[in-house]
């Protein structure tokens, strides 16, 4: 590791109306290295990586970059000094071809950099050779949108390579990834670490830290808790800094008592999609689907749920069939749905918290002549806020304004005012922080223990393994397997998970 280091962070504080973001907070960062970012959600990551990448401006403290004193007003300055973000969501042109994403804002022109039109083949030449050099598999011409997530990550690394980056921040890269691809990408952070490329690694995915980090710094509350080698510490001792605490038992695991049928699926088939689900899901269980990205397991769920027209197949609910037409229907048969992307597609995130969670219970709830019950609403808001313990100034708070943690919490809440008898999860706890998770699992075994059902779909194979009373395997839209809680291991579900399931 170089002794002088390529970036410093020295005494950041930063002041939001009536919150301290961050506090008096020192970090070096070396070239050719990764360094890993980690704290609960609120705990000042957001900010620091906002403050270095020129988006907001410290309220106390010092940027040195490159041995220079920086102050930063734009992304655009931090960018021009080298200084490059890979967000969470990619900033994909999904119109534009590989080329034009890559070079977008800086694409070469005929007659110069002055030039009214582009030069469109040495913009497809230098990228074709990036793009080679990292031997990705994708065309400089290919349109962007048609691409898998993970190739558009390697054109959002590509971006850098052709901008000379020296310093990178990767917010949560592999939230979308499979395992092979999260492979890949690994192999490219070590290409940029060869190039003596300065790289921050922001996640939630903590065994990733030791695969593919040199050192972690802890941050909770805004302050600065440790930064440690990763050959020096244990995923234990970084969870322990990060809450403040030692959690034991993390998933919360618990012997569940299984009892009557609640769901039944048989022959559920979406042309070229799936074909021939059929499981059994019972009362105080817990059913995970494991699989690799790509398997469907999510299209199952949203068949399940009437988001998605089924071509052959039936649902049972406690022995009796029913026909979704929609959502609506499997809601007013006590279906819940946690889906993947909360911000999408599980919360009107511009709504007060309030209003987010009694919006599926309207109907059931409403007065006479169809008005609404106001001072229902706050009641029934105010117990589960509480009981949830959703952390939120006000049951009037605008959701947008909430942690990851609490905006789960809050569809949670949704589905539990809403009386659900079943709930579907679809990746319930990515991105989140792990007391988040920790509280979220606790929440999963409350619901069955009183005798309700959960299917949760997840890729991460701890989690899986963690919570799931059975776990079910699918891969290319079949069910490959069965495991019961003793079967289970991640050596079986991959094996499952990665053989094909015959005809």
């Amino acid at each position: 590791m170089d002794k002088n280091p390529i970036l410093q962070v020295k005494n950041i504080t930063k002041l939001f109306p009536g919150v301290r973001a961050l506090t008096d907070v020192s970090i070096d960062f070396y070239p050719g290295e990764v360094q890993a970012l980690v704290g609960e959600n609120g705990a000042g990551k957001s900010t620091l990586v906002k403050i270095i990448s020129g988006v907001y401006i410290p309220t106390e403290g010092t940027i040195i970059y490159d041995s220079q004193t920086r102050d930063f007003k734009t992304p655009k300055q931090a960018l021009d000094c080298g200084i490059s973000v890979i967000h969470q969501e990619l900033s994909i042109a999904n119109d534009l071809t590989v080329a034009e994403n890559i070079f977008l804002g800086s694409e070469p022109r005929l007659n110069g950099k002055n030039g009214f039109l582009l030069d469109r083949k040495k913009m497809n030449q230098q990228a074709q050779a990036v793009l080679d050099q990292m031997k990705v598999s994708i065309k400089a011409t290919d349109i962007a949108g048609t691409l898998t997530a993970a190739h558009q990550q390697m054109i959002e690394i590509a971006k850098v390579i052709t901008k000379q980056s020296k310093f990178v921040i990767m917010d949560e890269p592999t939230s979308s990834l499979s395992e092979s691809e999260i492979d890949a990408l690994f192999e490219q952070i070590k290409i940029l670490k060869e190039k003596r490329i300065s790289i921050i690694y922001i996640t939630h995915r903590l065994k990733e830290l030791s695969m593919i980090c040199d050192r972690v710094t802890v941050l909770r509350d805004g302050q600065l808790v440790k930064t440690m080698k990763m050959n020096e510490t244990t995923e234990a001792e970084i969870v322990s800094s990060m809450v403040g605490r030692t959690i034991s038992d993390y998933y919360n695991k618990k012997e569940h008592q299984r009892k009557e049928e609640m769901l039944r699926v048989e022959g559920l088939t979406i042309s070229g999609v799936f074909k021939d689900i059929s499981f059994t899901a019972y009362k105080g269980e817990i059913l995970g689907i494991a699989g690799l990205v790509g398997a469907k397991r999510t299209n199952v769920l949203e068949s399940i749920f009437g988001a998605t027209r089924l071509d052959a197949g039936r649902v049972l609910i406690e022995e009796q069939e029913v026909h979704f037409k929609s959502p609506r229907d499997a809601i007013e048969h006590k279906i819940g749905f946690v889906t993947e992307d909360r911000r999408s597609t599980g919360l009107m995130l511009q709504a007060k918290l309030r209003d987010n969670v009694v919006l599926p219970s309207l109907t059931r709830m409403r007065r006479r002549f169809g008005r609404l019950n106001p001072k229902w609403e706050k009641e029934v808001t105010t117990e589960y806020a509480k009981k949830l313990r959703i952390k939120t100034p006000s049951i009037l708070t605008n959701v947008s304004n909430l942690s990851g943690g609490n905006q789960q919490k809050v569809i949670l809440a949704k589905w539990l005012i809403a009386q659900s008898k079943i709930l579907l999860l679809d990746e319930p706890t990515r991105g989140i922080d792990v007391n988040a998770k920790a509280e979220f699992y606790a929440l999963m075994n409350t619901f069955v223990e009183e005798g309700r059902c959960i299917v949760m779909v997840s890729s991460e194979l701890p989690e899986i393994l963690g919570v799931s009373d059975r776990v079910i395997v699918m891969r290319e839209g079949r069910i490959s397997g069965e495991l019961s809680r003793e079967e289970a291991s991640e050596q079986s579900i991959i094996q499952l998970a990665s053989i094909h399931s015959g005809s």
